[in-house]
């Protein structure tokens, strides 16, 4: 019987809350035979003790060796990431309030934040200085308070906020990601690599003959 050829693919990262992971729970396994795939899929790799959260750093060459036990001669292709990241949390019911209290932290934070951001922007560049002499300009009298200016302003400043962060309450105003996606996202790459960089110096890696 000819070997197969097993392709692999992996993310970056990966969270269960089941304590014994399977490489298809690593990795997308495709071969021309199902029988085959499943098999390879169904291979367990390894199990997290018995705690609240844990972590393991996985090497892909682990994953090959593992299935070079079954498949000796079979050509194995990894199409995905070399490491892969596997988070365990342990299943616990889910208090609403405080979910709630930590959405509404975030929230303010955010909000007030940003208000501090714009306002010191503002005073920085002296914004109501600005207007007063536009209206001055335009109208030949001074301003003794905020003018029509000041109004357009504000309205402007939150239709920019809306367009560049692409949500209006809960609907998007396209389907590309917002700002703050990306940014988690290469903040959640970086974390990752630093993880996987960190095991692989401290050998703390589920790699090969482990």
């Amino acid at each position: 019987m000819k070997e197969p050829v097993i392709y692999l693919k992996a993310d970056q990262s990966v969270c269960y809350n089941k304590r014994t992971i399977l490489i298809k729970d690593i990795a997308n396994v495709y071969t021309a035979s199902p029988e085959i795939t499943h098999e390879v899929e169904k291979m367990k790799l390894f199990t997290f003790p018995d705690v609240k959260n844990g972590r393991e750093i996985i090497s892909m060459m682990k994953i090959v060796e593992e299935i070079k036990k079954r498949y000796k001669e079979a050509e194995i292709v990894n199409l995905g990431e070399p490491d892969v990241i596997v988070y365990y949390k342990r299943p616990e019911p889910i208090k609403k309030w405080i979910v709630s209290a930590k959405i509404g932290f975030v929230c303010l934070t955010a909000f007030f934040g940003a208000g501090i951001s714009i306002m010191g922007y503002n005073n920085d560049i002296d914004v109501e200085k600005v207007f007063s002499q536009l209206y001055w300009m335009a109208t030949g009298t001074k301003s003794d308070g905020p003018t029509i200016l000041s109004f357009c302003y504000s309205i402007g400043l939150t239709i920019g906020i809306i367009v560049f962060f692409n949500h209006a309450s809960k609907k998007r105003l396209s389907d590309e990601p917002t700002p703050f996606e990306v940014q988690m996202r290469l903040y959640e790459k970086d974390v990752n690599n630093t993880l996987i960089t960190g095991a692989g110096r401290k050998e703390e890696e589920i790699d090969v003959d482990t």
